[in-house]
């Protein structure tokens, strides 16, 4: 079964934990995945109404997701990014923030918001069967039944880039993503092989020109994403020169 390209985060989610608290919890427990799901059940899901079994496995999920987002390695030691966010766990606002930023620059949240604002423009109503149908148009796949979409949403919700359920504040998208929002549509419509070999040629600096098979190296090398050579025109070079 494909996985799904929005990142994992059932029980990783503003409606049942606080970001700021498992952040110390990887913080003291970093290293030990067993001790940092134990604690992480203590805290949030030892008194669930249900079995034994499911409420740790909602602990286990609760770690899963913080991988898929990338904030904890899989032994729950934190991440770059999860030290980012462990700096700033005082001050809400700031933390939100950076997550969502993080979520709209490398997790396809700006794909995702841009496909809500299709929608919306396009008169649908933005319900998971619909949304994910959309998300697939534009090559991002999303399980049946995921809560992949929803937690995101509630992510960004905590910055501020979503209001009164699917309303985007576009405003606050901006400030957040440090970018306009021509600049969202024009890099949300672009698949993961154009934004890798983007960023590969943003990486090098200096005036060029450089062998695209050179950019193509680079791209797979620091970013691990990988290219079809023989369809490296058709598929990155050419829609991008249009773009």
């Amino acid at each position: 079964m494909q996985k799904s390209d929005l990142p994992f985060g059932s029980e990783f989610s503003p409606s049942q934990i606080e970001l700021a608290k498992v952040l110390e919890l990887a913080k003291k427990h970093g290293g030990d995945w067993r001790a940092f799901e134990a604690s992480v059940y203590e805290t949030y899901f030892k008194n669930y109404g249900s079995s034994e079994k499911n409420r740790r496995k909602l602990a286990n999920n609760t770690k899963l997701g913080m991988i898929a987002y990338g904030v904890i390695e899989r032994d729950a030691t934190l991440t770059e990014l999860g030290d980012k966010l462990y700096a700033l766990r005082e001050n809400p606002a700031k933390l939100h923030e950076a997550l969502a930023r993080h979520i709209l620059r490398e997790l396809l949240g700006m794909t995702f918001v841009q496909t809500v604002l299709d929608m919306q423009i396009a008169g649908e109503t933005v319900t998971h069967v619909p949304l994910r149908e959309w998300l697939e148009e534009r090559g991002v796949h999303v399980p049946r039944g995921g809560k992949h979409p929803s937690v995101m949403r509630l992510w960004l919700e905590k910055s501020g880039v979503f209001l009164d359920g699917w309303r985007v504040n576009r405003t606050r998208l901006q400030e957040v993503l440090g970018a306009s929002l021509a600049e969202v549509e024009a890099l949300a419509m672009l698949s993961g092989q154009q934004k890798a070999y983007l960023k590969a040629l943003a990486n090098i600096g200096g005036p060029g020109p450089y062998a695209s098979n050179e950019i193509e190296m680079l791209a797979r090398a620091s970013l691990g994403i990988k290219f079809n050579e023989k369809s490296l025109p058709k598929d990155v070079l050419y829609p991008l020169r249009e773009a």
